[in-house]
């Protein structure tokens, strides 16, 4: 399986101590360098606790740098304005005709999508709160550790998740636990 990951997921993951779901759900995850810089090196420059902990993930072969080849990469239709790092993501996940697409910006995922469909690409799009509920179904993860992240993403400040949306996922999980 292919995997491409933006820095949300990758910056969520690593604040909660769960880089292990990548490594357990997709072995190794792709990055562009734009996201590397976004996450480690502009971390590391401000001492984000998670830039720390992605900086020792690159090395331990979790996650690689793949560079973005614009000179081959395909006109994406951009209703709005999104990140750089967002842009790069969608374009390396083409690159690679990715299996899937870690994103959690709405308008970006929004944009994935549709090019996607557009283009014809088979790539998938997860969030972080994805990642977490494909790592309860799978086994990887108990219930009680998956509402634990859901419900440490719902009070974090430096996580951008809904509050609301963590409510869903949580009622969602432990609706699957009870069937």
């Amino acid at each position: 399986m292919i995997v491409v990951s933006n820095a949300g997921p990758l910056m969520a993951l690593a604040k909660l101590n769960a880089l292990d779901l990548l490594a357990n759900l997709y072995g190794k995850v792709y990055t562009s360098q734009s996201v590397y810089d976004e996450t480690v090196t502009e971390g590391l420059a401000i001492g984000a606790d998670d830039a720390a902990e992605l900086q020792l993930a690159y090395p331990r072969t979790l996650l690689e740098v793949v560079s973005v080849d614009i000179q081959q990469a395909p006109t994406l239709n951009l209703p709005k304005l999104i990140h750089p790092g967002e842009l790069d993501s969608i374009l390396l996940a083409l690159q690679l005709q990715s299996d899937l697409l870690l994103i959690d910006d709405w308008d970006a995922r929004q944009i994935a999508e549709a090019n996607f469909r557009q283009l014809n690409a088979k790539t998938d799009v997860k969030g972080t709160l994805g990642i977490i509920v494909t790592a309860y179904q799978n086994r990887i993860i108990d219930l009680q550790r998956a509402i634990g992240l859901l419900k440490a993403i719902k009070v974090r400040r430096d996580i951008w998740i809904s509050a609301e949306l963590c409510d869903r996922v949580i009622d969602m999980v432990q609706t699957m636990s009870a069937a």
